[in-house]
């Protein structure tokens, strides 16, 4: 027989060719953008409530349901509940069965082992390197056994809307091959739900149409958000506002003789909208609704650890209420994406305009932030009249236009990404400085005062950029400014902005099902380390930190916020700190102000843009909660707070609690 249809989930030992380094390299790169887990990956592993209605639903089906247990992969989480089902199983005291786990991905089937080793269920569940359209069960296997034939599969992967079409095949793979005639499966139902909704261009993740911004039209960067964009986020978080009603597109009872009978579940669907108020329909929520016996396992927006798809549409849709909007609906089983067009309209075509994969989707909160907008665009005005500018890092363009409308004698944009320097073209050209503002595509670091083009091949006397990470420095602004002060600019060149500084606040961040990557092994507590083998799954934090918004998370504030280091930009050329290769390490001490469980340091920064009569007062603040706490007049939203884990120690209010705090160039 076949490797995947034996019943043995061991490795095979044999002699492997040997691989050169790019097939290895290539490998790598193939695991990390489309294996290796994501923050949202872990949430499910926190939900209690997502686990009760899982361990309750598995615990009845197979008090009345013979047989083995199957679960289905699921591209869309870490492997769960296969634990839940063998611990519900072993903690109940049912009859013994083996829950068989497919799980292709090799990776993800390697922690998993250590994971079910942690939880002490290595006999109870089994692991096939293999999909549910290719594993056999063993006709000579007995009824329960391990490799015989299905009385129970349990898929999770109708529970996330990005993975329901995938799961729906693996669904019915499993029918035709793996499951008896008899067999039940859970989630029983799966309903897809819908709503129209208008989404803004805001400071959240979300692929919105840009438009006028700070009185320039950002328009050509809509390039980068593609035709139809599809993003999932949560909802919740996202400014919408509903125009149409919540409806169902589409619902699949889940019995072996029907899914045998229905091979197409997600092909020619048309979705009805009737619209509840007068509106602008820009795109279509989804996500699915199981049935797990008498409970529903929503998605939706009241889900805690799940995202909604938002699908925008080609074009906005006015509505009125009352009206019923009926879309086309098409779904691509490559990448899970669900598409909507006017019935009424031409059918869209097969291919979409490839959009480019080097301008991340962080731009987009950027350039939509209006406070920062605004800040930057009061200090260039203040500043930059008659001055010669180079704005490094310059994307779209429209800190240079700013320094333009203010009258700066002349401007260069420095863009590293050949696809941002050619939209700062169209955009400059749309908005009329064309002539005005030069385009230089490049790394600042490689350039000369000539290149610059300024008239005599004269220097900068504006050092304008915004390489800003939510951690301050993650994006080199360090020797960015340094190089541009020593080699692009005049001596005593003002640089915006002038000053930072990093603060911090000691917090105790519990489990909870929140896009957080937090170490499970150095939590010393049960609900950590039955996790601890996903540790190795986690994404790689090159930068020694993770983002969050911390208003979204649950956390207690262990001590008040505490400056950690300040930066001058603008410092004397012969200071230590305006050279590209400036580091510090500092011991610092904070009290804590209550009693708890230290595991994170979470921080965040001010900017001072200009110099000014009270440089205490800073002009924007990172973390808005803390914008008053920490002398800011304005909080941005485009950053988010930066968290770094840390082992956990217990502190007494009162007591002093000792950082080493560090920073790299």
């Amino acid at each position: 027989s076949s490797d995947e249809s034996s019943s043995s989930d061991d490795e095979i030992d044999a002699v492997k060719p040997k691989r050169g380094l790019r097939s290895v390299l290539l490998q790598y790169m193939l695991y990390d953008a489309f294996v290796r887990p994501q923050p949202w990956h872990f949430a499910p592993l926190y939900d209690s409530d997502r686990e009760r209605v899982w361990r309750k639903a598995v615990s009845l089906l197979c008090q009345k349901q013979p047989g083995a247990v199957y679960v289905a992969g699921c591209a869309g989480e870490l492997p769960s509940v296969p634990i839940y089902a063998a611990a519900s199983i072993r903690d109940e005291g049912l009859p013994t069965r083996v829950v068989h786990v497919l799980e292709p991905r090799r990776p993800i089937a390697s922690a998993l082992r250590s994971v079910i080793g942690e939880n002490n269920l290595e006999g109870a569940v089994r692991l096939i390197p293999s999909s549910a359209g290719v594993f056999r069960p063993n006709p000579k296997a007995s009824v329960g056994g391990f490799g015989s034939c299905a009385g129970v599969l349990l898929v999770p992967g109708l529970e996330d809307i990005a993975s329901v079409g995938r799961a729906l095949e693996s669904v019915q793979d499993a029918c035709e091959h793996l499951l008896a005639s008899d067999a039940a499966i859970l989630p029983s139902k799966v309903s897809i739900r819908a709503v129209g909704v208008s989404i803004p261009a805001q400071t959240e993740v979300v692929r919105a149409r840009v438009g006028v911004v700070s009185g320039f039209d950002l328009g050509a960067f809509n390039r980068f958000r593609g035709e139809s964009p599809v993003d999932l986020v949560r909802l919740r978080d996202v400014k919408h506002t509903a125009v149409t009603e919540e409806t169902e597109l589409m619902h699949a009872s889940l019995e072996v003789a029907e899914v045998r009978e229905n091979k197409s579940l997600l092909d020619g669907i048309e979705l009805d909208l009737r619209a509840t108020v007068d509106g602008e329909l820009t795109a279509i929520a989804l996500w699915t609704d199981c049935t797990m016996f008498d409970e529903t396992l929503s998605g939706g927006l009241e889900g805690k650890s799940r995202r909604q798809m938002v699908c925008f549409l080609p074009s906005p849709i006015r509505a009125s209420r009352g009206s019923v909007i009926k879309l086309r609906v098409a779904h691509d089983s490559s990448s899970g994406h669900f598409k909507f067009s006017p019935v009424d309209s031409a059918s869209p075509t097969t291919t979409e305009k490839a959009v480019s994969m080097s301008v991340e989707r962080w731009h987009f909160p950027m350039v939509n932030d209006e406070r920062r907008n605004k800040t930057y665009d009061t200090a260039i005005q203040e500043s930059t009249v008659g001055c010669r500018v180079i704005d490094i890092g310059g994307g779209t363009g429209l800190l240079a236009m700013m320094a333009a409308r203010a009258g700066a004698k002349e401007v260069v944009t420095v863009e590293r990404v050949g696809d941002m320097a050619e939209c700062a073209r169209e955009v400059l050209a749309s908005n009329g400085f064309a002539e005005t503002v030069r385009v230089v595509h490049g790394s600042s670091l490689d350039l000369q005062p000539e290149a610059l083009g300024f008239e005599n091949n004269a220097r900068a006397d504006i050092v304008l950029s915004e390489v800003l990470d939510d951690g301050l420095l993650g994006e080199g602004v360090i020797p960015t400014v340094a190089h541009a002060r020593r080699e692009l600019a005049v001596p005593g060149a003002r640089v915006i902005p002038a000053a930072a500084k990093v603060w911090a606040q000691v917090v105790h961040i519990p489990f909870q099902p929140e896009p957080l990557v937090r170490p499970a092994a150095a939590a010393g507590d049960a609900e950590g380390g039955r996790w601890a083998g996903y540790d190795t799954m986690r994404p790689a934090q090159v930068k020694n930190y993770t983002s969050v918004r911390l208003d979204r998370v649950a956390h207690v504030p262990l001590t008040e916020p505490f400056p950690v280091f300040g930066f001058d930009f603008d410092a004397d050329l012969d200071d230590p700190s305006s050279t590209a290769e400036y580091s510090r390490e500092a011991i610092l001490n904070a009290t804590a102000t209550t009693s708890g469980t230290a595991n994170a340091v979470v921080f965040w920064f001010t900017l001072t843009l200009n110099r000014g009569g009270d440089d205490s007062v800073a002009d924007i603040c990172t973390y808005p909660a803390m914008a008053q706490r920490c002398g800011a007049k304005e909080s941005s939203r485009c950053w988010n707070e930066a968290v770094q884990f840390v082992d956990s120690v217990e502190v007494k209010t009162g007591s002093t609690i000792s950082l080493v705090a560090a920073h790299s160039p």
